[in-house]
């Protein structure tokens, strides 16, 4: 109900109940019964006409000034905030979102500030926060945690692009991970390559380090993850350029070493010997990488931006971007081991008869994978969900599912059939999504939608939305 709407109503039951007011306290007999109280009808009358009043103002909270309510697919309404709202048709200002849960519970979002107007590469770019401590009703103003400084030189801190988020469940460790310098990653040689940054937190995700150089973890010295020689001789392996998928950093639910869960992050390489997606993982909360597996296997060479998750029998999941669906692969570990194993086949959601399958729009996404119920016996199962946009364009972001059963080794091919489409969260143009479990059970989702290119949206849903009611 609008202002006017309310207003109108207001004046209308004051203007009403004092009449009938009047009316008791004249001389005229009340109708109720003979000899009442005409006091006594007043007051129940007025109580009577209050109602609506109280009401009103119930179903009228106090809300945050970027909050809207939207509908989503006829069923119960969801807050929709945007996290930052641009006016400015000419640039593509807020682009590119991360969220993660702290072990307070509390919500850390993330985003690209585009002060170039564009990509990561073509100038500055800033990394912005908002956290809720309450589930996602209210946001914490804007914070700046990470500033470029812009420039004409590929060098590190042009800018900072591109966030791939982890905090730690136990901890208030966590770390943050995004492209640096003024190199776009399809323009890249073997000279002239991206950097990586990371940030560190150990408050939930308060405060972070200044960014730090750790490219030649990856690339930029003999024997890096991605680089075996000095120089590129055209037959190793030797990166031209490569970053995190961004989104979401995956802490294993079962894999602990030392004192810190293990992370499994998946970033897309380019360069001799390369191409595609590839997992690494960190055993200290992001500080030292290794690769899952061998740099020269290719686990999905034709994938786009990837991302990573872990199925309940402890088997990793790389799922990739692609046109017209996603690029799935599953990492099996030796019995008794949790650094040596080998990857499947890959598999193209889209040449599987139920898979995903989705328009022309090469878009980033995420997968998650979540406990649930079955609403139709009460069965506990995990379920996969993953999210991208449904349309042939980058509009319609949605939340594709899967239920999961209890096999104790998934192939690719079994993983890649018997997906669902589920809830569309939009139907307006929409692009980049994430997600992660909230403290309150529900889904946390974070997305880019319109106006213009784009603007940082977050909508708290429940399991059952996302899965039209199958699993809650």
């Amino acid at each position: 109900m609008n202002t006017q709407s309310v207003i109108l109503l207001c004046v209308v039951i004051a203007v009403a109940g004092y009449a009938l007011y009047r009316y008791l306290h004249s001389d005229n007999k009340c109708s109720c019964c003979d000899g009442c109280n005409k006091d006594c009808c007043a007051k129940l009358l007025l109580l009577f006409l209050l109602l609506p009043l109280s009401s009103l103002a119930s179903a009228s909270p106090n809300v945050d000034a970027t909050t809207e309510a939207t509908e989503l697919q006829g069923k119960k309404r969801a807050e929709k905030q945007f996290l930052a709202l641009s006016t400015d048709s000419t640039r593509d200002v807020y682009r590119i979102p991360a969220i993660a849960k702290n072990r307070k519970g509390e919500l850390v979002a993330i985003y690209d500030y585009r002060v170039c107007g564009t990509d990561i590469g073509f100038g500055e770019v800033d990394q912005v926060m908002r956290i809720s401590k309450n589930n996602g009703k209210r946001w914490s103003p804007e914070v700046k945690i990470a500033d470029g400084m812009g420039g004409n030189d590929n060098i590190f801190g042009v800018g900072f692009g591109d966030p791939a988020l982890c905090l730690d469940r136990e901890s208030g460790r966590g770390v943050l991970i995004t492209v640096s310098g003024k190199c776009i990653y399809g323009y890249a040689k073997a000279d002239y390559r991206p950097f990586i940054a990371r940030q560190i937190t150990t408050d939930g995700g308060h405060t972070w380090s200044t960014p730090e150089d750790i490219t030649l973890q990856f690339w930029g010295k003999e024997d890096a993850i991605f680089q075996k020689g000095k120089t590129d001789d055209g037959m190793g392996i030797f990166a031209w350029a490569g970053f995190f998928g961004s989104g979401k950093i995956l802490q294993s639910r079962l894999t602990k070493v030392g004192k810190f869960y293990r992370l499994y992050a998946a970033l897309l390489v380019r360069g001799t010997g390369l191409k595609g997606a590839y997992v690494v993982y960190s055993d200290d909360m992001g500080m030292t990488w290794q690769i899952l597996g061998d740099a020269s296997f290719q686990a999905a060479p034709d994938s786009d931006e990837p991302k990573v998750e872990e199925l309940p029998n402890g088997q990793i999941v790389l799922s990739g971007r692609k046109w017209y669906g996603r690029t799935f692969n599953i990492w099996t570990f030796a019995e008794g081991s949790v650094t040596s194993g080998s990857w499947d086949t890959p598999v193209n959601s889209h040449d599987v008869p139920t898979g995903i399958k989705v328009g022309a729009n090469s878009c980033n996404g995420e997968i998650l994978i979540v406990k649930g119920r079955l609403a139709s016996n009460g069965k506990r199962c995990y379920v996969a969900l993953q999210s991208l946009p449904k349309a042939d364009t980058r509009a319609d972001v949605s939340i594709y599912y899967k239920v999961l059963d209890e096999r104790p080794h998934y192939s690719t091919l079994a993983f890649a059939e018997g997906w669902k489409l589920g809830l569309q969260v939009t139907d307006k143009r929409s692009a980049y999504s994430t997600m992660c479990l909230q403290k309150d059970g529900r889904i946390a989702f974070f997305y880019e939608e319109e106006p213009y290119i784009f603007n940082m949206v977050y909508v708290p849903l429940t399991l059952s939305q996302a899965t039209n009611g199958e699993v809650k």
